[in-house]
Parts: structure tokens; sequence; C-alpha cells
């Protein structure tokens, strides 16, 4: 497997662990490497400059070298969010703050940064955006991860796609990032703000880069939205599954049960057994989506979450254990109920059957049944293993 390896720096490398420590996630930024380190050591002063070549072919490691800079190779291009773990992992300092290296971000504001993480976790330098440094479809893109996080996962507002940001050098680690390109700055916003970090933001100016863009709009932007959905699983799992299979489940039963007696057919709407049939099944649906979003909010205690009173009660060992008894009752009495059903029909010669909905309805009572065991006993599974 290819390991990230580090350069030591050929000239005078700091003889003591630095106080900030600069990583530079890098691809193909030859020509604009010199400008960016230049403007880290007349504004920042001795710091410890990180430059992450990610498979580059343009000369990004030499040239980074030559600037005695602390070089990390990858042999292949592995995308910014491993370009940004190799360097955290390489880097001594304190404070350690992640910046593009393409010139876009000011060099000055990283020592305020610095500043700021004496008295916070996480800082984040959120960009001054307009059509003389981003592309429409990028500002487009912008506003819209920012209005779905806001939604979804409940992110103030700011640029959360910004590529400046800095850690304590204890923090970073406990985020656990997986994210391997940009979808890196999405997860870094929605695991601080889950773990309740200590965070402050500052403005800065936001240039044109320098050098050809790596952003792809809409395959990145798929990434980054395909990111945004996956840390619903762990942080939203009520949300994305709990309360559409509580909405599903209620409207089926209500409907089922309008409809157990006969069709229902008036001047604007005819409902039929198909209704009905399609109702039963959407109970089975709704009350599956519904299982899986409370076992995925009790997982969240595995990831060192604490999980709400109310969660707490509904999935206790007495609940779960009332709630496999009873989905056993009722597995049995829908399943006698439907075998008696099938039964009487053979019996009588095999007419034409008339007791569909009776069908329907044992049917499904014995399938919801079975789900109600089985959800008592995987929730059991999750809650024994997050203990």
């Amino acid at each position: 497997m290819d390991q990230p390896t580090a350069a030591k720096p050929p000239l005078n490398p700091i003889s003591e662990a630095p106080t900030v420590s600069v990583v530079l996630p890098a691809l193909n930024e030859r020509e604009a490497l010199p400008s960016v380190i230049a403007d880290l050591r007349r504004n920042v002063g001795e710091c410890e400059i990180i430059v992450v070549d990610d498979g580059s072919s343009d000369g990004t490691a030499e040239t980074a070298e030559a600037l005695n800079c602390i070089v990390v190779r990858h042999g292949r291009n592995k995308g910014k969010g491993a370009a940004l773990r190799s360097g955290f992992a390489a880097a001594t300092g304190e404070f350690i703050i992640c910046m593009d290296a393409d010139a876009t971000y000011p060099a000055d504001a990283v020592a305020e940064m610095a500043k700021l993480l004496e008295d916070h976790d996480y800082v984040r330098a959120d960009r001054v955006i307009d059509e003389s440094n981003t592309p429409r479809v990028n500002r487009i893109g912008n506003m819209a991860m920012g209005r779905i996080l806001k939604t979804l996962h409940g992110l103030g507002p700011g640029d959360h796609l910004s590529g400046l940001y800095g850690f304590r050098s204890d923090v970073f680690e406990e985020l656990a990032t997986e994210a391997s390109g940009f979808d890196i700055e999405v997860e870094i916003g929605i695991k601080v703000k889950e773990r309740g970090l200590r965070v402050a933001t500052m403005p800065i100016s936001y240039h044109p880069r320098i050098g050809d863009k790596k952003l792809n709009p809409f395959r990145d932007g798929a990434r980054i939205l395909g990111r945004i959905l996956r840390l619903l699983l762990v942080y939203r799992p009520l949300l994305l599954f709990g309360l559409p299979g509580l909405i599903l489940t209620v409207v089926s039963i209500v409907a089922a049960i309008a409809l157990a007696g006969g069709p229902i057919i008036t001047g604007y709407l005819g409902l039929s057994i198909h209704t009905f049939i399609v109702s039963s099944l959407g109970i089975l649906a709704g009350f599956q989506l519904l299982t899986f979003g409370i076992a995925g909010a009790v997982y969240r205690r595995h990831l060192g979450f604490a999980v709400t009173p109310v969660l707490d009660k509904i999935t206790s060992s007495t609940v779960r254990t009332g709630a496999a008894l009873v989905g056993l009752a009722i597995t049995a009495v829908c399943g006698i109920w439907l075998a008696i059903t099938i039964a009487g029909w053979i019996i009588s010669g095999g007419p034409e059957f008339t007791a569909t909905r009776s069908l329907v309805l044992t049917a499904t009572g014995a399938v919801f049944g079975l789900q109600l065991l089985s959800a008592a006993l995987f929730i059991t599974l999750v809650a024994d293993r997050t203990a």
C-alpha cells in the first residue's frame, strides 16, 4: 500500500516544536507555492510549513523542498482529505492551520487564527465571495450547500466550505475524519458542531487562484452532498429515517382502518381494495424505516454521544422485552387467523376467493408482528453493542 513519506527540509529545520504549523495540501501547485510560502514567512514569522504533495506531476515537492518546507509525499493522488490527515500527522505545532496552496487565501490571517486558537478548539476563516474571485456556479453551489447544512445538520451561517481553518493539535484527531476529497470541510464542520467544540470564525478576503483549478463543481459538489447525507445516518438518523417512517406508518394505519370495512367512493375520490393493500404495505415499510431510525439513534452512544431521555425510555430493556412479546403474540394470532381463512377456502372446494380484506389484514398483521419482534431484537443488539 502506498504510504506517505516525509522529507526533512534541506536548510535549517526548526529545532524546537513551533507554536504554529501550517499544512498546505498541494496537487500541481508549483506555480503558486513560492508566493504562498513567502507570504506565510513574511506575515507569520517562524512557523512549521508542511507541504503535502498529493501525487503531483509538475515538481511541486521539489519546489517545496527548495523553499525549506517539510514535504510529505503521496505516491499517487489520494484527495484533499487524505492529504490533510497526512499533513496533520506530521505537524508538531500547538496550533495547526490548514490552507489551500493556490494563493487564494491571505497569509496574514494565519497569525490571527493562531491567536484565536488560544481560547478556541477550531477556527474557520469565512471568505468574502463575489464574482471577482469565484465563478457563478461555485457561488450558487456554496449557497446551496450552506442551506442544506443548516436545514439537515443545524449548522449556523458562514462559509462551511472554506479551505482555511485551524485546530488545536489535540482536537483534529478526535474528529476521526474519513473524507478523502473536497468533502473534508463539510465533514469537519458537522463533526465540530456535533461535538460541541469551541468555535471562532473570522472574515477574510479571497483571491483568484494561481494555476489550474482542481475542484470540479459538479463531480465534487455531488461528493460533498453525498458526505452530508451519509453523515445524516450517524448524526440525524431519526430525521432521515425515524420521522418519515413514523409519518408513513401513521398515515398507512389510518388509511387501512378507514378502508377495512369496504371501499370509500366520493364524487372526487375513489378508494378501493387496491388502496387498502397499498396502505397495508405502507404500514410495514414505514415501521421498518422507524426501526432503523431508532437503532441509528441508539448507535450514537457508541460514538460518545448522549442518548435523549425519551429515546432511552422507549429503548429500555423493559420496553424491548414487551415489544418482543407483543410482536410474538400478534404473529401467532394473525398467523392462526390467516391459516383458518385459507383452510376454510380450501375446504369449501376452492370457489372464487372473496375474503381479500381478511387475507390482507391477517397477512399484514403476521408480518408486522414479526417486524416488531425482530425490531426489539435488533435494537437490543445495537444497545448492547454501545453500552
